[in-house]
């Protein structure tokens, strides 16, 4: 078993926590600025918890990776300021075939977590670990390390300017 763990800390500037929130939960939102995304959709919304489906496009020659993962949200309070939290967690889940010439990743657990900067912007903390199945390449792991986790912020910065909802 191979388990990969990224993290990643920054500051999200001039956007505020619920902004940032927001985006990052809204699945269609989400197909449109993240190119990694090749399909993504919720299967079903139950009491405190949703199961996404998510495909994600690898490089070729790699085959594509799918997820089926419970996601659940909070936004609570510490020494007097908000905070919001993404849980996402893998799950064993037949509802969703997963496609031919697709691995399934059953092994993954991501936190995201937001607060509010005193200058207006969004203190950033995000944790991601996963076991992708098959063999994967040094240079992508590297890739994944630096450069995948601080684009995917970037583009979530972007995103975040661009949203209208």
């Amino acid at each position: 078993t191979k388990l990969f763990t990224y993290k990643g800390y920054g500051e999200l500037t001039n956007i505020n926590p619920e902004l940032v929130y927001s985006v990052y939960c809204d699945l269609e939102y989400r197909k449109k600025w993240d190119g990694y995304v090749n399909e993504l959709y919720q299967i079903r919304d139950e009491a405190e918890r949703s199961i996404i489906y998510w495909r994600v496009a690898y490089p070729w020659p790699m085959s594509h990776r799918d997820y089926v993962f419970e996601r659940r949200s909070r936004i609570f309070e510490r020494d007097g300021k908000q905070q919001w939290c993404i849980l996402g967690k893998g799950l064993e889940d037949d509802s969703v075939k997963c496609p031919k010439n697709v691995i399934r990743v059953v092994e993954y657990e991501q936190t995201l977590a937001f607060e509010p900067t005193d200058s207006g912007g969004t203190k950033v903390f995000m944790y991601y670990c996963d076991n992708p199945g098959g063999a994967l390449p040094t240079w992508l792991i590297n890739w994944a390390a630096k450069t995948g986790v601080p684009k995917f912020m970037d583009d979530l910065q972007k995103a975040c300017h661009r949203y209208d909802k």
